[in-house]
C-alpha cells in the first residue's frame, strides 16, 4: 500500500487572501505545510494540487512535485480526487490517500502516523481533532466536531449554535485519510445545502452516511486561517 501525500492549494480564500503564500519564518505558509509532511519521511508521494500558475511558481522554487489541477474544483477534496484522477493507472484502490490542507503547517510525523494507523483498520474516512478552548466556541473559523462513544463524528459546524448541549466537542484538524477507492466514490456524490451553507465539504459524506472516524490528538496546532493566526505564530 502506496501513502499519498496532497495538499491543494488556491489563492481565492474567503478569510485569507492568498494564503498558501503568505510568509512567515521566511517561507511561505505553503513551504511550511510541504516540509512539514515530507519531513515525516512517511510518504510515498507528495504533490502540491493548484490550478494557479503563482502558486506553481512558488512551489517549483522549493522543488515540490506539482499537479495543476481544474479551475472548476470547488475544495481540497475535489482537487484530490482531480489528482488522483491524473495518476489513475500509478494508484490503485487500497493506497492511501492523505489530504493535508494547506493551512495546517504544524502537523507532524506522530499525527501523520496517528492518521495512517487509524485507516489500517476497516476504516471509511479519518481525520484528526484536538481539544477545544471555550473561547474558540464563537470562533467561526475554528471548525467544531461533535463524536460519539466510538470516536466517530456526529457532525461539523462552525457555529456552537448548532449543537447539543450535551454534546462533546472538539476542534477539528484540517486532514483527511481515504483509500482511493473511497475518494472516487466521494466523486459521485452532490453537494448539499448545510455544505455550501458552513463551507464544510465533509458534511456531504455525512449526509450520504459514509463514516468519518476521528482520531483525538493532544495538541493545541494553530491553523493559519486570518492574519491574527499569523500573529500567534510570531509571537511563539
Amino acid at each position: 500500500m502506496k501513502i499519498i501525500g496532497i495538499i491543494p492549494a488556491r489563492l481565492q480564500s474567503k478569510r485569507l487572501v492568498n494564503k498558501p503564500l503568505l510568509e512567515f519564518n521566511n517561507k511561505t505558509l505553503l513551504e511550511h505545510t510541504y516540509e512539514a509532511v515530507k519531513k515525516s519521511s512517511l510518504f510515498d508521494q507528495i504533490y502540491i494540487a493548484t490550478d494557479s500558475k503563482l502558486i506553481q511558481d512558488t512551489a517549483n522554487n522549493f522543488n515540490a512535485e506539482i499537479i495543476i489541477t481544474s479551475e472548476k474544483n470547488k475544495n481540497g477534496t475535489e482537487r484530490c480526487i482531480d489528482v488522483i484522477k491524473q495518476l489513475h493507472k500509478n494508484i490503485n484502490n487500497h493506497d492511501l490517500v492523505i489530504n493535508i490542507q494547506c493551512d495546517e503547517p504544524f502537523l507532524r510525523k506522530k499525527h501523520f502516523k496517528a492518521i495512517i494507523k487509524l485507516m489500517n483498520s476497516n476504516v471509511q474516512i479519518a481525520t484528526l481533532v484536538s481539544p477545544i478552548k471555550k473561547l474558540e466556541f464563537n470562533d467561526t473559523n475554528v471548525v467544531k466536531v461533535s463524536v460519539n462513544k466510538d470516536s466517530m463524528a456526529n457532525t461539523f459546524s462552525r457555529f456552537h449554535s448548532k449543537f447539543n448541549t450535551k454534546d462533546i466537542l472538539y476542534k477539528h484538524i484540517g486532514i483527511y485519510a481515504y483509500k482511493k477507492k473511497t475518494l472516487l466514490e466521494l466523486a459521485k456524490l452532490k453537494e448539499v445545502q448545510i455544505e455550501i451553507d458552513e463551507s464544510l465539504e465533509q458534511l456531504r459524506w455525512l449526509k450520504n452516511n459514509y463514516i468519518i472516524h476521528c482520531k483525538t490528538i493532544t495538541e493545541d496546532l494553530i491553523s493559519i486561517n486570518t492574519i491574527d493566526d499569523v500573529k500567534k505564530v510570531l509571537k511563539k
